[in-house]
């Protein structure tokens, strides 16, 4: 533990030799060592009343600068408490807990990325599984409609047809119903032509008996009578 203390006061000498004041007053980022719980002190000593209880390993602070003898650390929490500590429990790389740490998080951010990504893959499959069965459910849809479609035309070709006989039969009523209008019509003119023949020849055969009464005894030569002296 000496040899260690001693390194670090060496390594903390060299450093305060380049500093151009008593303090430095560049901020820097330090690490809580994550060996022990360090507690920050109101001055540059163990005699000074301590303002912290300990900080935990691991935990980041603002670094000031170093004391004369490079054995104490002026530095400040994040919460505001500026104070000194033990340079040899500061260091400037990350702790380990805090890689673990950041490297616990990171995995369970690809635990949570991959459960994320393994439901939108179910999702996926299940969205696909069902527009094939939509698919599916629609082109036998589609069937039955071409289906029905070809019933329907095959009706409306008949109905087309049905339709056509039924002008057809149409004309032909209307054409008929002409004819037998036409048909009676000369039947009226010829009744009226036979009723005016009948009267025109009873009077005619009437005009000839009154002829012949009339005329007919002229033309008829008269007898003698025989009176007995001939």
């Amino acid at each position: 533990m000496g040899s260690i203390y001693r390194t670090v006061s060496i390594l903390t000498l060299s450093a305060a030799t380049l500093l151009t004041a008593e303090y430095s007053f560049g901020q820097e980022q330090r690490f809580i060592t994550d060996r022990i719980l360090v507690p920050i002190r109101s001055g540059a000593g163990g005699e000074y009343r301590i303002l912290n209880k300990g900080l935990p390993s691991g935990t980041g602070i603002t670094f000031f600068g170093l004391s004369e003898d490079g054995v104490w650390a002026e530095v400040e929490t994040a919460g505001g408490t500026r104070g000194w500590l033990r340079a040899q429990y500061l260091q400037a790389e990350t702790p380990t807990t805090l890689e673990l740490r950041a490297l616990e998080e990171e995995f369970s951010q690809l635990e949570e990325d991959r459960a994320g990504l393994v439901a939108l893959l179910d999702g996926a499959q299940r969205e696909t599984y069902a527009n094939e069965q939509m698919q599916r459910s629609q082109s036998l849809e589609l069937e039955n409609t071409k289906k029905e479609l070809e019933r329907l035309t095959a009706l409306a070709g008949r109905e087309l047809e049905l339709d056509e006989k039924n002008r057809t039969l149409i004309e032909n009523f209307e054409s008929q119903k002409t004819e037998i209008e036409l048909l009676k019509l000369e039947n009226i003119r010829l009744t009226d032509r036979i009723n005016n023949s009948q009267i025109i020849d009873g009077a005619i055969a009437v005009l000839v008996g009154f002829l012949l009464a009339v005329f007919g005894p002229r033309f008829i030569p008269k007898r003698r009578k025989n009176d007995g002296w001939s």
